[in-house]
């Protein structure tokens, strides 16, 4: 009978942000029992990957389990994994910083457990083809990845070892057998012996790398895994099979590859349907499900980077990273600043699925901030600066002081799209439209399935009641200094419903731009129905930013002789959570502890929500609040060629 050999890779990974009490959570509810009892097994090696965020966790706050991996490692058991040290999305990132997050977690693992890895867990399994040249620069010689990176090469034996290169640098690829991440540790050995005499009698290596949190975090398992014993039974069953289990480099050693490959970029099969926007992926999945087995190679769902197609909030926390870093590394800023830099980089508010953390606020901010730690170790320009900091082939603009940063796009809207409190490294504006996603339709008749033994992509999941009310789309994103011209009869339950007729074609459209010194001027010659007919109409907005205020000064102007009468709101929207915002009429609000006040000067109406939107995620679907948004509301009466101006200013309760 033929020898088989299994190899186990195991990853584990909070985001940077995360609650302290969800890390220590995961580790007495899997990192540490999971350690312990393969330890209990000293016949059973293995891979093993914590990404930094953990590793900075346990070594101050778990040393219990820190001493198991260091036993683990001293015996020879397990194989520690390099990574980027922040778990970024490896491929987009800059490529100093994707070199250097990788030699921080080498350098790492051989200062604290004298292991020089070989191997890297690569994040997300997002693969782009130009990553071998980095990864060989980093001193990478392997990394795992999906077995559908493999299918999608047209590659059929996937229970073996492949090669790749950039440049003539070369990387061993392990395939992922998928089949045995859906079964492990969710099903009973009947179904694991099966699939396993399977690759013995092909004489294949049983090549398994995943979430370590499946053994005891999500939804289920650590009954499953610790208490009820799978994991021993597991065990159990390796050695008394006679299954040999070895590390990834020391198969690598003695194995040469099966053949050259050249991967297309992929991810694992769920992710690349994520980021399919929701009609797409209702028809990518009735396309797979009308093919045959032979149309796998040929049908791969979308790319990751499409996410910053999809959500363009995660499109402009990563447009900020790259600029952040472009800025860090001109600056040759280090220490503090190049940590902080790496710490905003970590992957998890950048897309969103089952996993993916863009819907999260807390996960979000955390990015900024460390963003902002870092940006505040660099020179600030005196005055607007103009630049294409999101590469749409359209210029923005940045002014930065000690109190306020702000980014402004002329091309949509003339909108603020980003106001950072730099005392605090907030970014204020760091709200989620609200859109329709593909889990808010109800899942049809034998789509998911309910009870135990099902992977996270296999549970069905049912709405809650809310999910009508939480589900209506926002059509543009929730920037700030947005120009609403409303209908007469709208009401501010109708704006929080978008509910409502706008008038005007200022929301969305381009404007014109000067800035001289501190003052930004934006201006844009439109219209409005008024009446039953179109209406000339100029909007000009001057941003000044100083003495710890941002003062706006607004200029509504008729261009017609005509007499009009018009609705105007200014749209703003804050990431605040409840116990941060005292709401003070049309006067306006205090936010944060009344440390900045939002003042609207002579406003008829203040018209307020709060932002929250629905997502699942392993646990379900979750209710979260994004914030708030502000709509301060004038009515207007222009005689013909007059105009009106209106004042509103952002201010700290105490002047600087």
């Amino acid at each position: 009978m033929n020898e088989l050999i299994f190899l186990f890779a195991v990853h584990n990974h909070q985001p940077v942000g995360n609650f302290d009490h969800v890390v220590k959570d995961a580790f007495e509810d899997c990192y540490r029992p999971l350690l312990d009892r393969l330890a209990g097994h000293p016949g059973f090696r293995f891979a093993l990957h914590f990404s930094g965020p953990l590793w900075e966790y346990m070594e101050k706050n778990e040393r219990t389990c820190w001493d198991l991996v260091k036993e683990l490692s001293g015996r020879g058991q397990v194989e520690l994994l390099s990574g980027g040290f922040y778990e970024p999305i490896l491929s987009i990132i800059p490529e100093e910083d994707r070199v250097g997050q990788i030699r921080m977690m080498n350098d790492y693992l051989l200062e604290n457990f004298g292991q020089a890895p070989r191997g890297l867990w690569l994040t997300e399994r997002v693969w782009e083809p130009h990553l071998p040249k980095s990864l060989a620069a980093a001193g990478i010689e392997y990394t795992l990845l999906d077995e559908e990176h493999f299918h999608y090469a047209g590659i059929r034996d996937l229970a073996t070892t492949y090669v790749t290169e950039e440049e003539g640098r070369s990387l061993r690829l392990f395939p992922i057998n998928k089949k045995l991440r859906y079964l492990v540790p969710f099903h009973g050995l009947d179904d694991i012996d099966a699939h396993l005499d399977g690759l013995r009698a092909s004489g294949g290596t049983a090549i398994l790398g995943d979430d370590g949190e499946k053994f005891g975090v999500w939804p289920g398992t650590h009954k499953w895994v610790f208490e009820e014993g799978w994991l021993e039974r597991f065990l159990a069953y390796v050695e008394d099979k006679g299954i040999r289990t070895m590390s990834f480099s020391e198969y690598l050693d003695a194995h040469p590859p099966s053949g050259r490959v050249y991967l297309p970029p992929a991810s694992y099969e769920e992710m690349m349907e994520w980021v399919l926007e929701p009609d797409d992926q209702a028809a990518f999945k009735k396309l797979k499900a009308g093919s045959g087995p032979e149309a796998r190679r040929f049908l791969r769902g979308g790319f990751f980077r499409e996410f910053f197609l999809k959500y363009p909030e995660a499109s402009h926390l990563h447009k900020r990273m790259v600029m952040i870093s472009r800025e860090v590394h001109a600056a040759r800023a280090e220490g503090g600043a190049l940590k902080d830099l790496y710490k905003g980089q970590c992957n998890d508010p950048y897309w969103h699925g089952v996993f993916g953390g863009l819907y999260l606020p807390h996960l979000r901010e955390a990015a900024y901030h460390h963003l902002l730690e870092a940006e505040k170790r660099t020179p600030d320009a005196p005055a607007w600066n103009s630049l294409d900091y999101d590469c749409d082939g359209r210029d923005e603009l940045v002014y930065r002081d000690s109190v306020f940063g702000l980014l402004v796009k002329p091309s949509f809207g003339g909108t603020l799209v980003e106001v950072d409190y730099r005392p605090w490294s907030r970014n204020l504006s760091n709200v989620l439209s609200r859109r329709r996603e593909s889990y808010h339709r109800s899942p049809e008749a034998g789509e998911g399935e309910e009870g135990t033994g099902k992977s996270i992509h296999e549970l069905r999941k049912e709405l809650p009641p809310e999910a009508e009310e939480l589900t209506r789309p926002d059509w543009y994103p929730r920037f700030s200094l947005i120009d609403h011209f409303f209908h007469a009869d709208t009401k501010a339950e109708d704006f929080r419903k978008v509910d409502y007729g706008e008038q005007g074609d200022f929301v969305d459209q381009p404007f014109s731009f000067k800035a001289a010194g501190k003052a930004l001027v934006l201006e844009r010659r439109g219209a409005v129905w008024a009446s039953g007919e179109r209406v000339p109409l100029a909007v000009r907005k001057t941003i000044e930013a100083g003495d710890g205020a941002l003062r706006v000064i607004l200029e509504v102007e008729n261009l017609s002789e005509k007499a009009i009468s018009l609705k105007y709101g200014s749209e703003w929207n804050f990431l605040a959570f409840p116990h941060e915002l005292e709401l003070r009429g049309p006067g306006g609000a205090a936010l944060y502890g009344g440390h900045l006040l939002f003042e609207p000067e002579g406003a008829d109406a203040l018209w307020s929500f709060a932002l929250r939107t629905l997502s699942q995620s392993e646990g379900g679907f979750d209710i979260i609040h994004q914030g708030y948004c502000f709509c301060p509301v004038w009515p207007l009466v222009l005689a013909g060629n007059a105009k009106k101006r209106l004042i509103i200013v952002l201010k700290e309760h105490h002047g600087r």
